[in-house]
């Protein structure tokens, strides 16, 4: 099962790709599937299941720092959200 964290970084590898592709039919082919990866994201982050099972490890941490790779997660998904409200425009860019 794919975590929201997977899928996550799909969509970073996906976004990367359309800033290096030279077609923009390409491109735009990987920027609409960052997309979807980023719903699916925030689908599985939604889904009561997940938040359900989010909130009884949160339970069980003693820790007060957040471990690095979710830091840098975190730090993706902001890149992400930016970049794909950029996308919006049917504008290319430069």
């Amino acid at each position: 099962m794919k975590t929201a964290e997977d899928c996550r970084s799909a969509a970073f590898l996906r976004l990367r790709a359309a800033e290096a592709a030279t077609d923009p039919k390409t491109s735009a082919c990987f920027r609409r599937t960052a997309e979807l990866w980023s719903a699916l994201a925030l689908q599985i982050e939604q889904d009561p299941h997940t938040v359900r099972q989010r909130n009884a490890v949160l339970q069980k941490s003693h820790q007060t720092e957040p471990h690095e790779a979710t830091a840098h997660a975190a730090q993706a998904a902001d890149i992400l959200r930016q970049r794909l409200q950029l996308s919006d425009s049917n504008e290319p860019r430069s």
